[in-house]
């Protein structure tokens, strides 16, 4: 059993449900440390605080996982998966939504989406690698899948040593495409060779907002950049409007065309292969959309790029606000958890700075329930989408 001991203070934030022990908040190790060893933590004046996992290869040197004096066993991660699709099947009728979000639902670095009978699972760090096999029999057992896909090939944490997978760990083999549905809007996803998991779930509220921002003011041209598969064009599309829908992966954008044709709105949507700064520089100077849709991906990647975030989200919103008509919306979002909605704010307050242009609130939207994010773990609480009605005076 591996023994750690705080500094001074570092309990606090463990006690209130925070996951993680930087290895800086250590004040010192007995015992036999090695990946995935079980550790009993305790405060600077030897008070038991909990157990978690060690990783010595990150920088954030101990998952805490409980309070309580429990083995980090099977049973613990059964737990912890049981609560997390019973939560799921409270909110949804359908199956298609993210099924377990990392440290929000318990286990840091696991994340699972379900696609009907297909699960697609990411491995995120070390520790949780340690317990795939056991993770993906649980998932089996509780959801009943045909298959089960991993797609952990994804950027990962300075000094995490984990094997970039990519495969099938359960099944058949998943098709070319498979179509789910969210809010009536049926979509293809190819869960093997696009982003991430194969689908945003997380953008589902925000989506839907679009679409009845769309419906009640009426609003006629649409323009969606960084459409990804079209699902921000599609909402728009189906509440009326003409939609231009702006990409630079041909990949997607051909997903995005057959997602237009299955849902009867090809002839409403018009999908254009650009890199999104390129396009709105090349835009003509003339005011021509009556909403714009701004969801780039992550522009940052720490706190130390805070400034560059401000200055690229800045760059998009001046370029697109030549283009929106007088009482026309803009949607400005952001999925880094460093740019939080006040750096949403100062970027369009700096983007119109004597323009004459005054921006009149209609709404936020965050990421869908199915991403749960816990107020003690502030990272878990990364998507926001600032909704605002553009006037020019």
């Amino acid at each position: 059993m591996l023994i750690a001991r705080l500094k001074r203070s570092q309990e606090r934030k463990l006690l209130n449900g925070y996951p993680w022990v930087f290895r800086d908040e250590v004040e010192e190790l007995q015992g036999n440390a090695f990946l995935g060893s079980e550790v009993n933590v305790f405060s600077s004046e030897y008070r038991f605080i909990g157990k978690g996992l060690y990783n010595p290869f990150s920088h954030r040197g101990i998952m805490f996982l409980t309070t309580k004096e429990e083995p980090i066993n099977g049973e613990f991660i059964l737990s912890r998966l049981i609560k997390a699709v019973n939560w799921r099947q409270k909110m949804f009728t359908e199956p298609y939504y993210r099924l377990f979000h990392s440290e929000a639902d318990g286990l840091p670095g696991f994340i699972a989406d379900r696609y009907g009978d297909i699960i697609v699972v990411q491995f995120r760090n070390a520790i949780m690698e340690l317990f795939k096999n056991e993770i993906i029999k649980h998932l089996i057992d509780i959801v009943s899948p045909i298959t089960v896909y991993e797609r952990s090939d994804f950027q990962m944490q300075v000094g995490e040593k984990i094997q970039r997978n990519v495969g099938l760990l359960y099944g058949a083999e998943p098709p070319a495409s498979l179509t789910i549905k969210e809010n009536g809007i049926s979509y293809l996803v190819d869960v093997v060779k696009s982003q991430k998991t194969g689908f945003f779930y997380d953008q589902r509220d925000s989506r839907l907002f679009a679409r009845r921002i769309v419906s009640e003011f009426a609003l006629r041209r649409g323009l969606d950049l960084f459409t990804y598969t079209g699902g921000f064009a599609l909402n728009m599309a189906l509440s009326g409007a003409q939609v231009t829908a702006v990409d630079k992966s041909s990949f997607d954008l051909e997903l995005g065309k057959q997602n237009a044709a299955l849902n009867n709105l090809s002839k409403k949507i018009e999908f254009l292969q650009s890199d999104a700064f390129d396009y709105l520089e090349t835009l003509e100077k003339r005011e021509q959309f009556d909403i714009v849709i701004i969801d780039p991906p992550s522009l940052i990647k720490g706190k130390h790029e805070i400034p560059k975030g401000i200055k690229l989200l800045k760059r998009l919103v001046n370029n697109s606000l030549k283009a929106i008509r007088n009482e026309g919306v803009i949607g400005l979002c952001s999925c880094a958890y460093n740019l939080t909605l006040d750096h949403l704010v100062e970027a369009l307050r700096k983007a119109s700075t004597d323009k004459g242009i005054f921006y009149r609130f209609l709404g936020v939207t965050y990421q869908s329930r199915d991403h749960p994010w816990l107020f003690q773990i502030p990272e878990t609480l990364y998507l926001k989408c600032l909704w605002a009605v553009v006037e020019k005076r």
